[in-house]
């Protein structure tokens, strides 16, 4: 059986990620016959079909799959190996895809990715959003090296021997109110004081079932009037009026896009904060991009916090 060379994992991706031969010979800068050839090599090396070719290009077959997300973290143990050899150099260099949950991304990411490439500006940062589940296949595949997540109820990324969770910080929810509610110029707002009133849900996953479990906490019943799976919506409905909103999730501007204004009140309730964490695959060796990225996302959180926080 022949030796898989390093070149035919980079034609294998290139290929996956274009989705036909003419396509990665194109991003690789080869002709056609050689990226053909060295697929079929490796297909005979690892005695399974990698792709089912057809009209409009090539799909990976399960086998595929597999083989993309092993090839990827070999891909990477390689970068890592020659940033190693460099490591009395500060500048760290290569790829790294991080994925964010998507509600989390627009409030937190920018301001990561910011300070992380102005330490580190050779590296090619990417970068994904999207609900739990998602971001659980992205690791699996190898798509993506890191995900920003919410600790709470993740049942998708709960397997030790799969995935390794580290906690980063947490963030305590707040009550959204209309800027002339009865309760608005109050410093901390009760649960129980808001429990008869009409409550917009945040129903996006994790969001609905931790922000009911508050109640539940202290055996109270919401009573639930709206459900959106939008941060902004929520917002929008609060400064017209229609009803009050708990978030984890807070910016530095209390507006909604049609320029309404609503409050924003602390919890007065001894309530526990929601966990963020980043997630990796546990059979992948952290490298020193993602050690970095997490350390910026640390400090980040830390120097937020303490003007609010991001969360839901």
């Amino acid at each position: 059986m022949a030796d898989i060379t390093l070149k035919q994992i980079e034609y294998l991706l290139a290929a996956a990620e274009t989705g036909s031969v003419t396509a990665a010979a194109a991003k690789l800068f080869l002709s056609q016959s050689a990226v053909s050839t060295a697929l079929a090599e490796l297909e005979q090396s690892l005695g399974a079909q990698l792709f089912i070719r057809h009209p409009r290009g090539m799909t990976l077959t399960n086998a595929g799959r597999e083989a993309l997300a092993d090839g990827r973290r070999i891909l990477g143990s390689v970068q890592e190996m020659r940033e190693t050899a460099r490591a009395n150099s500060d500048s760290l260099v290569g790829g790294l895809s991080v994925g964010c949950y998507s509600t989390m991304a627009p409030v937190l990411l920018p301001r990561v990715i910011d300070g992380f490439l102005k330490r580190n500006p050779q590296v090619d940062l990417s970068f994904v959003e999207g609900s739990h589940s998602m971001l659980a296949e992205q690791l699996r595949s190898g798509a993506i090296d890191l995900a920003i997540v919410y600790d709470y109820d993740i049942r998708e990324l709960k397997h030790p021997d799969e995935f390794t969770l580290h906690r980063v910080d947490a963030m305590a929810p707040h009550v959204l109110l209309p800027p002339d509610h009865r309760l608005a110029e109050r410093k901390k707002v009760n649960l129980h004081e808001l429990v008869g009133e009409d409550l917009i849900l945040f129903d996006l996953a994790p969001g609905g079932e931790y922000f009911l479990s508050l109640f539940q906490h202290f055996g109270l019943e919401p009573k639930v009037r709206f459900r959106t799976t939008s941060f902004e919506m929520v917002r929008a409905m609060v400064a017209r009026g229609l009803g009050y909103s708990i978030l984890s999730q807070r910016t530095d501007i209390s507006m909604s896009y049609e320029g309404k204004v609503f409050a924003t009140r602390e919890l007065g309730d001894e309530i526990a904060p929601l966990a963020v964490s980043t997630a990796r695959l546990t059979r992948a060796r952290p490298t020193r991009r993602m050690q970095a990225f997490a350390e910026e996302l640390s400090q980040q959180l830390t120097a937020w916090n303490g003007i609010g926080g991001i969360g839901l």
